[in-house]
């Protein structure tokens, strides 16, 4: 939770974690907007749709919809080809995550 400004955005991204006992490994997962850390973005998910419910490890899973708005409208600005860019800090546009 927090204000924190999206630093690095990717029409696609392979995703995993955890460890080998408990662990994930999502293939291509769309609209990927980073603003926490390595690895704590907005993106969309194909894998449930139970939006609004706490099921990530601190990203925020929303509709491939949804998640792809975020991505054209906030900042920095992303060419679809190569699809990903990367800002220096302080990062392009400031985002208020909530407890929902």
């Amino acid at each position: 939770m927090g204000k924190h400004r999206i630093w690095r955005k990717s029409v696609s991204l392979p995703l995993s974690g955890g460890s080998s006992a408990v662990g994930w490994d999502l293939p291509a997962v769309g609209w990927i907007s980073l603003f926490v850390g390595a690895g704590v973005a907005i993106h969309s998910t194909y894998w449930h749709n139970n939006y609004g419910e706490p099921t990530s490890r601190g990203c925020v899973n929303a509709t491939p919809d949804d998640s792809k708005w975020v991505f054209r409208w906030t900042l920095p600005e992303v060419a679809y080809n190569p699809g990903d860019v990367t800002v220096s800090m302080p990062g392009g546009t400031l985002i208020e995550v909530i407890e929902s």
